[in-house]
């Protein structure tokens, strides 16, 4: 089964959690490049996949969230774009289960697009472009673009996958509340970005990262009242996070992240998972939940 075949069975695909923080607990130092550890500790990356596939995700996110050549250029890594991408991904692959999916997770530059920043589109698209190449060929089942806020820089994403494989992929970005529904950081609003990537083809659509689960099921909501038929994708943190004993914490454990999700269930979307903060605990709760 393909994992365009899975969506289009109409049962849920359960995502992973958090790939950042169980990095960190696990010894990533601050400042430190968490895609240089696919070839520097590599048992670790398979570990922390395998440990979301035995707790219940139905598909695993590669660990190149910032594996573009725009982001590693930032750790004089740019020159390993393709290396860091592939291993990524075949760290993943390699204790993939029979049935289960690797998606290979692709995040925002975190830099900006002209006219508003220096980098141009094409250059943008070719930062995303060798991500593509590198994970494609190591056999990913499709891609996640997530934690998106601008419209253009997603579509950069977007062009590159499409010029570079043929897998499908998923769009997600992250929305706060405001006094006029549910916006990025850079303005766009739900309406716009369904709108836009149901022309674009994505085959899941949602949002990931920056609510606790409550939260974003205020934002599915919105999502639903602009398609009820849309291919809804939830990633949410466990909770709001805070500082303890200089750690940064995340306030819902898996029991509570759990007891909540049934609101999000509510709104029928057609992939769950966790993000920021989320372990495989929170996964295995969100697997029972859903098992009920």
């Amino acid at each position: 089964m393909t994992l365009t075949e899975r969506i289009e069975s109409r049962k849920i695909l359960i995502l992973d959690g958090a790939t950042g923080s169980q990095l960190i607990a696990r010894g990533l130092s601050a400042g430190e490049c968490p895609e240089l550890w696919n070839v520097s500790h590599p048992e670790i990356i398979k570990d922390i996949a395998a440990s979301y596939f035995t707790a219940g995700s139905d598909a695993v996110l590669t660990n190149t969230f910032g594996g573009s050549l725009l982001k590693l250029k930032a750790y004089k890594l740019e020159s390993r774009a393709y290396e860091l991408n592939f291993e990524g991904a075949k760290n993943a692959i390699s204790v993939k289960p029979e049935g289960k999916f690797v998606v290979g997770s692709i995040g925002p530059s975190g830099l900006m697009l002209e006219p508003f920043g220096d980098i141009p589109a094409d250059e943008m698209t070719v930062s995303f472009t060798v991500q593509v190449k590198a994970m494609a060929d190591a056999g990913v089942d499709g891609f996640m673009l997530e934690t998106f806020t601008d419209l253009g820089e997603i579509h950069c994403a977007i062009q590159a996958v499409k010029e570079n494989s043929s897998l499908p992929f998923f769009a997600s970005m992250t929305f706060g509340n405001t006094h006029d529904g549910h916006k990025t950081m850079m303005g766009v609003g739900v309406k716009e970005f369904v709108e836009a990537m149901q022309t674009a083809g994505a085959l899941l659509i949602g949002s990931n990262c920056g609510n606790g689960i409550l939260k974003m099921a205020e934002l599915a909501k919105e999502f639903r009242s602009v398609s009820a038929t849309a291919n809804l994708m939830l990633k949410a943190n466990a909770g709001e996070p805070h500082l303890h004993d200089g750690q940064l914490c995340y306030s819902e454990s898996p029991e509570l992240f759990a007891a909540n999700l049934k609101e999000l269930l509510r709104l029928e979307p057609s992939a769950v998972g966790g993000c920021c903060g989320t372990t495989p605990e929170h996964i295995k709760m969100i697997h029972q939940t859903i098992s009920l």
